[in-house]
């Protein structure tokens, strides 16, 4: 397997299903999807999270992915879109990737782990804080 699958799919070595495609951003069908229609967005320039990308890629490729929420809901007629995207030890292509993938009720996608209890609100006020202050 290529180093980076987003640059062989963009240099042609490696064959994708590409959905859209311009200057600075590669769509395509996963080869694993979880359900049909499941795209991968991605910017065509190395960028390894979302806390790397530029300010006006991001809002490019969210733009994008409104976009083809839209496209994915009207053509497919599913229930909805989910979008996920992972970063660092979870990022198993080592470049930005956002997944939108259709979803129908009932489809079998779910949460896994967690412990489905309502959170202390003593500990979500402490996280809150921390978090804000970090923020800024």
């Amino acid at each position: 397997m290529p180093a980076c699958v987003v640059f062989a799919i963009t240099s042609g070595s490696l064959e994708a299903n590409v959905i859209l495609q311009n200057e600075h951003i590669i769509c395509f069908l996963d080869h694993m999807p979880i359900n049909a229609g499941h795209i991968l967005l991605c910017p065509r320039q190395h960028h390894a999270d979302i806390t790397d990308l530029p300010d006006d890629l991001l809002t490019e490729l969210f733009l994008v992915a409104k976009r083809l929420a839209s496209t994915l809901e009207r053509t497919l007629q599913c229930d909805g879109v989910s979008l996920l995207q992972n970063n660092g030890a979870f990022n198993d292509l080592g470049h930005f990737h956002l997944h939108l993938f259709p979803r129908v009720r009932r489809d079998g996608f779910a949460w896994v782990g967690g412990n489905n209890r309502v959170a202390n609100p003593d500990a979500l006020a402490r996280v809150r804080d921390v978090l804000r202050s970090a923020v800024g």
